[in-house]
């Protein structure tokens, strides 16, 4: 099964260019120069546009260049460690919580979490079905909808026994409607008057995607970014129970092999960067850290959300358009859904 990056790099048109001087490490610098140069650009950009938070424009610029141009193949590895710079950026941001303030937001965004799943993985299979899709596809797009986008989706693939060819339909649907909330979520929190909490609630909801996740909510403010972090992270949580469960079902109806240790499982798809923000956390409530390295640890984050940022950027490819009409019906039916009762739940009970 192929990873996302891999996807990337054999949707641009790249000339042949040996890796073979550059050693193991010193390969991924040309990557995370690009990844830097085009999110500093960025930055630099909404510095002199009243209102605009970098973030936009990191990922315009990115998804300019690898719509427009092609990437040598010499930039691909460094390309492909923005995943890893936003999982930094995340674990990294724990230093700027107190454990209450995780436990607050936690307690109540797991009701709301819990109700999204459900809401998304039953809406995708009942729309999948109507639509004519294979049950495989319909619960990929459920899971990538209701959990955590591509990662998963791909989780889920190889538990369930569902094609590559499913596995891109569903990538391409998350990908799709990323990109598009991402330009028109900050708009209708602004319109409807929305505060940073709410706000910060309905993203880390709704959005499938971590990077745009957090990204959706620095474009709104900071603080909404801090709480759509926590939020998402309670999603990314439960993604091992959910594919285990889905696993389970499929192995009962004979699609697929029987789970063995289910321990094992849960721990191979336990995001294991949620564990990390949790410990700094922690620290930072014991008085670990001291101002000045609180502040450190966060301004460290705040370039790898960067580094993060343009690579979603050059992620996003016209090319995955091409995904076919009926998954990318399902898919709009699904996330309009899931953003419009989210919506609603947030408004009821977030303060």
């Amino acid at each position: 099964m192929s990873q996302p990056g891999e996807n990337i790099s054999r949707s641009w048109s790249l000339p042949e260019v040996s890796l073979a001087p550059l050693g193991k490490g010193m390969r991924l610098i040309p990557g995370i120069a690009l990844l830097l140069a085009i999110g500093y650009s960025g930055k630099i950009t909404a510095a002199h546009v009243p209102h605009m938070e970098y973030v936009l424009f990191a990922i315009a610029f990115g998804a300019l260049v690898s719509n427009t141009l092609p990437i040598p193949r010499v930039f691909i590895p460094g390309i492909r460690t923005y995943e890893f710079w936003l999982k930094v950026g995340i674990v990294l941001m724990g230093a700027k919580f107190s454990v209450s303030s995780v436990v607050n937001i936690g307690t109540m965004g797991i009701t709301l979490v819990i109700a999204e799943i459900c809401l998304a993985i039953i809406v995708a299979r009942l729309l999948s079905r109507a639509a004519g899709l294979s049950e495989e596809l319909g619960s990929l797009i459920g899971v990538g909808v209701g959990i955590c986008g591509v990662s998963a989706i791909i989780g889920a693939t190889g538990a369930i026994n569902a094609t590559e060819e499913d596995a891109s339909y569903a990538i391409a649907t998350i990908l799709i409607f990323g990109a598009i909330m991402l330009a028109v979520y900050p708009l209708i929190g602004h319109l409807t008057n929305m505060s940073d909490t709410v706000f910060g609630f309905w993203t880390g909801l709704s959005i499938d995607n971590t990077a745009e996740a957090v990204a959706t909510g620095m474009a709104f403010s900071e603080k909404a970014a801090e709480i759509a972090t926590v939020v998402k992270l309670s999603r990314n949580a439960l993604m091992g129970f959910v594919i285990l469960l889905f696993a389970l079902i499929h192995a009962r109806r004979g699609l697929t092999k029987e789970i063995e240790n289910k321990g094992a499982f849960l721990w191979a798809r336990f995001p294991k960067f949620v564990l990390g923000f949790l410990l700094l956390s922690t620290l930072k409530t014991a008085g670990f850290f001291t101002p000045s390295q609180a502040k450190l640890l966060t301004n460290v984050s705040n370039w790898a959300f960067l580094l993060t940022f343009a690579g979603v950027g050059l992620s996003l490819q016209r090319t995955r358009m091409k995904a076919g009409m009926k998954p990318f019906i399902v898919g709009f039916g699904v996330e309009t859904v899931v953003s419009v009762v989210t919506f609603i739940m947030v408004r009821a009970f977030v303060v």
